[in-house]
């Protein structure tokens, strides 16, 4: 007996109830985010856990667009083909065995959640987003599944057409939750499907829940005679059945395995927030020496196979711009090739060798060469081609101090070698140069011309950076032959005082 009278098994007992009845009050544990397939850096690897995926495509017809993994060319092609053959057309991603039962034992033990953002082009009838488990035939095979186990997500399923999920057992039972409706064509939509074991709300062994970009949760009991967290999931595909259905037809953004049950709050604040956006390189111009940069601002590395800017006004200087790929260090298994070198346009990309583009590092950054005139004029437009293919307009990040109005030799300075070049132009038009061709001859107002108006503008700037005097001084360092210019300048000056002085 001990100290109160109980013996040591019954204290024991007493603490273990007491243990689990603290259990129940406590407050529910956090979904863990325990895998996520963001496509975004151009492959199927998982940028929070290690089970890196594989996109099986044996033919070369999917790609990367925009951050998500393009199999719009799959064309109705099916799951049951013999991958392991070159010449099979297909595309899907093969997940490592294992990674949906393991999320199953891990964080909240027999709950998992699945998401993934999706957009149909077509959809096929049994076409499948997420396949997990195991066909009759084993691993790789998609002849049938009617004594296997497996889980599945489907934007569209034949009994009623709707996006669903369900559970199916080894013992041919099968549950579905189905949505209402297939999900639309050729719109990104958010599916969440939360397996949960311990949630009996449904049914005894578990209720299985889904949403559909954050509508009303749809539940389904989890058939009895299955139990998840020993599910034997060697087949675990994206975009491929353990039947012989369509292979998906469509785009995927994103796909995450969580080891908890998602709440209906937490679906929500992922389906608000979206999937993690594709980095892009950033075209990043200093102001003070011309240099223009692709950077990458994000952790991971990216790959750029092609990039074109652009100014209309003529602010590229082709003769300071160096290829990316100088020195053949920054995509060594490449060749990079200009479409053009202007003071209007600088493009290039890679055009032989292998095909995938330069790294830019994360955080790190390729230079371009001083290819930019350092003018008040920041008119560039950027545009870039990632690896997959995925385009887009980029951009812009022009660092340092702004130039200066009147510094027409980009030195940072106002001073006479700034007047030197705005006299010989002056009291001249230049209807036909771009902007920053006209800046650079003296044009400070922007109306293609060297007038009394530009001449204030400079004189009131000069004043502001070393004073009256020196401006006064000017008049003594006038270039040859820019006098007349001058001349015809004073006597536009001198008209408007005496028009002020007579009260004109």
């Amino acid at each position: 007996m001990n100290t109160v009278g109980q013996s040591k098994k019954s204290a024991a007992r007493r603490l273990l109830l007491a243990a689990g009845t603290l259990a129940m009050f406590a407050a529910p544990a956090e979904a863990v985010l325990v895998h996520k397939y963001t496509f975004n850096n151009g492959n199927a690897n998982d940028s929070v856990g290690t089970a890196n995926g594989t996109v099986i495509d044996n033919t070369g017809i999917s790609s990367y667009t925009g951050g998500a993994l393009d199999l719009t060319r799959n064309n109705n092609a099916n799951s049951n083909q013999d991958f392991s053959l070159p010449t099979t057309v297909g595309a899907y991603v093969d997940l490592p065995n294992g990674v949906f039962s393991s999320a199953m034992n891990t964080g909240s033990f027999g709950a998992a959640t699945l998401e993934i953002w999706a957009t149909p082009q077509e959809n096929r009838n049994w076409a499948r987003l997420v396949d997990f488990g195991t066909s009759n035939g084993g691993e790789n095979t998609s002849g049938g599944a009617g004594a296997s186990a497996y889980v599945l997500m489907t934007a569209q399923q034949s009994i009623n057409g709707q996006a669903s999920a369900s559970v199916h057992t080894a013992g041919g039972v099968e549950n579905f939750a189905h949505s209402g409706a297939p999900l639309a064509v050729g719109v990104k939509s958010h599916m969440v499907a939360v397996f949960d074991h311990t949630n009996t709300t449904a049914g005894p062994n578990g209720t299985l829940t889904l949403y559909i970009n954050n509508g009303a949760p749809v539940t389904a009991a989890i058939p009895t005679g299955i139990d998840l967290t020993v599910l034997n999931d060697n087949n675990n595909w994206l975009g491929r059945a353990q039947w012989p259905d369509p292979l998906f037809d469509g785009l995927i953004d994103e796909f995450r395995i969580y080891d908890n049950a998602l709440t209906a709050g937490e679906v929500a604040a992922s389906f608000t927030a979206g999937p993690e956006p594709a980095p892009v390189p950033v075209l990043t111009v200093n102001r003070s020496t011309g240099v223009i940069s692709l950077s990458n601002q994000s952790g991971g590395g990216i790959n750029v196979t092609g990039y074109s800017i652009g100014s209309v006004g003529g602010g590229l200087n082709p003769a300071t711009w160096t290829s990316i790929d100088a020195g053949n260090t920054f995509d060594p298994n490449g060749t990079w090739t200009s479409s053009s070198s202007t003071n209007l346009s600088i493009a290039e990309s890679v055009t032989g060798g292998t095909l995938d583009g330069g790294t830019i590092a994360g955080n790190g950054s390729a230079s371009i060469g001083a290819a930019w005139k350092k003018t008040p004029i920041e008119d560039l437009t950027f545009n870039y081609t990632m690896n997959g293919g995925a385009t887009g307009a980029g951009q812009i990040v022009y660092t340092g101090t702004a130039a200066k109005r009147s510094d027409l030799n980009g030195d940072g300075l106002v001073n006479a070698a700034d007047w030197a070049v705005f006299v010989p132009n002056a009291s001249t038009a230049f209807a036909t140069d771009p902007a920053v061709t006209a800046y650079l001859k003296g044009d400070l107002d922007g109306d293609k011309d060297n007038d009394y108006a530009d001449f204030k503008l400079f004189k009131a700037d000069y004043i502001a950076a070393n004073g009256e005097a020196a401006f006064a001084a000017l008049g003594a360092a006038v270039p040859e032959p820019a006098t007349l210019g001058l001349a015809g300048l004073a006597s536009v000056a001198l008209v408007a005082a005496r028009r002020r002085a007579a009260g004109k």
